[in-house]
């Protein structure tokens, strides 16, 4: 699978780009029957709302679930990041950010890329982002919202804050742009919001400026995002590194499959 070229300019000129249909419903399904599965599994890698409960992203699933396993290398998502990132790649990071029913919380505004260069010492921002949409992705429960073109302003410096809650996860909030930077950057770019149904993709950017709102539907918003980077500029970490459910240390090239994803 390969992006057309209005696709490959539109993410180049906007820093980001939808696909339709890449998945279809069944596939899903089986995939969210698989998250559940792994949901149950307990570990650092499951990270709550500030209800301390909640489930609001889980790590690496994987690393341990077979079928998550097989997605990663999916064509359909491979195939992509390679045309944008480069034939060799590796899951530098895969996240699925859970947002639940009447009340799922907000991620701030920020870039990607800054927190993996601080805490992981990614030496450069060549990552792309491939998200795949698990619930119907609506203007009511907290589609991410993108700064158009931001990412080419490249990186937005601000006070490093890896320290994070003592797990190794870091939460955009520890990036945040201020209100006034956004307010000025929003005069400059503008904001959009893709949506789409369950099975679409979205890739974009490590370095354009993002965030999401709460859900106030009754309608679960579920997102996978996997972060593929370049096998050869792997992360440099100057001290400790991220427990490995944080940063892929499996650098491996992957390979492109193609199978249907709606059986376990």
């Amino acid at each position: 699978m390969r992006l057309t070229e209005e696709q490959y300019a539109a993410y180049r000129t906007e820093g980001f780009v939808t696909l339709e249909n890449v998945f279809s419903g069944n596939e899903v399904e089986t995939l969210l029957a698989a998250l559940a599965v792994d949901q149950r599994t307990p570990g650092p890698h499951l990270i709550t709302e500030s209800d301390g409960t909640t489930l609001r992203a889980i790590y690496a699933s994987h690393r341990r679930h077979p079928l998550f396993a097989r997605l990663v290398r999916s064509d359909r998502l491979l195939g992509p990041a390679r045309q944008i990132a480069g034939p060799d790649l590796y899951v530098h990071q895969m996240k699925i950010n859970s947002k639940q029913a009447f009340g799922g919380e907000r991620w701030a505004w920020h870039q990607d890329y800054i927190v993996w260069r601080d805490a992981d010492g990614m030496p450069v921002a060549n990552q792309v982002n491939v998200a795949l949409f698990l619930d119907d992705v609506t203007e009511f429960n907290g589609p991410i919202t993108f700064l158009r073109g931001s990412h080419r302003l490249g990186t937005l410096e601000r006070p490093s804050a890896t320290a994070g809650d003592g797990t190794g996860h870091i939460d955009p909030d520890d990036y945040a742009l201020t209100p006034a930077e956004l307010a000025d950057l929003v005069k400059q770019h503008g904001m959009a919001s893709p949506k789409g149904a369950r099975g679409d993709v979205l890739l974009f950017s490590s370095q354009i400026v993002h965030g999401s709102g709460t859900n106030i539907s009754p309608f679960a918003r579920r997102v996978l995002i996997l972060t593929y980077n370049p096998v050869q500029e792997p992360p440099r970490p100057a001290g400790e590194p991220r427990p490995d459910h944080l940063v892929g240390t499996d650098r491996t090239p992957l390979e492109p499959i193609e199978v249907p994803l709606d059986h376990p």
